[in-house]
Formats: structure tokens, C-alpha cells, sequence
């Protein structure tokens, strides 16, 4: 029994350990994302009709 304790622990502390892993590159992706918000914020306005949506249907 002891040592599927152990077993079971160690388990548990790398799932952890995963989880934390996790998380720490959900934070890095939304601080991009979050980064790249901003900077189009602050990039130049775009001349009318540039970057707009086209009508395609036929």
C-alpha cells in the first residue's frame, strides 16, 4: 500500500506540474494577444475603403 501511495502522490505532484505549465503559456499567449491588441490601437488610422470587406456574390 505504501508504495502506491507514493505512486499516486508523485502522480498528482507532475499533473500539477503540468497544470502549472499550462497556465504559465495561457498567460504568455493572452499577454501577446493582449500586446498585439494594443499596437493596433495605436497604429496609424487606415485610408477609407482600405482593409474593408468586399462583396463577392454573384
Amino acid at each position: 500500500m505504501e508504495a502506491s501511495g507514493v505512486k499516486q502522490k508523485l502522480y498528482f505532484v507532475g499533473l500539477r506540474v503540468a497544470q502549472d505549465s499550462q497556465l504559465a503559456v495561457l498567460t504568455a499567449v493572452t499577454a501577446g494577444l493582449e500586446n498585439i491588441k494594443q499596437i493596433t490601437k495605436a497604429a496609424a488610422p487606415m485610408q477609407a475603403g482600405v482593409g474593408g470587406q468586399v462583396d463577392i456574390s454573384v
